[in-house]
């Protein structure tokens, strides 16, 4: 995200170096030889700024993690319905991913390695439950024990993302992807 473009220096030459690689290979296939190399340094040059490869994930996982749940807490305050607020966050999901699809496709396959050690306000679930819990209350949306809706949205908005790369030759252009995704939870919620 701009975090990691806007760092200067070797640290955000190696952020990037990092994120490039995860999001390509996956974080196991990926060496602190392989990250220091992409980045045009040493592997002691990489130390001097982060203890190592967990290190630089989490720190990375933690900004674009931060950055997009100040996005979805944005569009908690609205007045608008819960309905539209989740459509809203389908389109935020999907204009990230267009604009940076390497932070976008490493934190989906890095979550489960960092949930546990993540901080609670970092955590975008308990926004989107909120306004599940809203809409709920307010008649919106059908009432359902919470987290089944949390897991249900958000493998249907997140996990097309997550397979697109496999899957990109066969799924639509994301901008119409993201239009049967607004469409599904209309129909799912409603």
């Amino acid at each position: 995200m701009d975090f990691i473009a806007a760092m200067e220096g070797k640290k955000g030459d190696l952020l990037r170096a990092a994120l490039a690689l995860f999001a390509a290979r996956g974080y196991d296939a990926v060496s602190v030889r392989d990250i220091a190399k992409e980045a045009g340094v040493s592997e002691a040059a990489l130390y001097k700024h982060f203890k190592g490869k967990e290190d630089m994930a989490l720190f990375t996982f933690r900004g674009i993690i931060g950055h997009y749940t100040e996005r979805l807490t944005a569009v908690h305050g609205l007045s608008i319905p819960a309905v539209e607020k989740l459509c809203r966050i389908v389109d935020i999901t999907y204009e990230l991913y267009r604009r940076y699809p390497a932070e976008i496709r490493f934190a989906l396959l890095s979550q489960y390695n960092y949930w546990d050690v993540l901080e609670n306000e970092l955590k975008p679930h308990f926004v989107i439950k909120a306004i599940f819990e809203e809409g709920m209350g307010q008649g919106e949306i059908p009432r359902q024990e919470v987290y089944f809706w949390l897991t249900v949205y958000t493998g249907l908005v997140l996990q097309p993302l997550a397979q697109y790369p496999y899957f990109a030759d066969v799924l639509p252009e994301l901008p119409v992807l993201k239009e049967q995704v607004t469409g599904m939870v209309r129909k799912l919620i409603t």
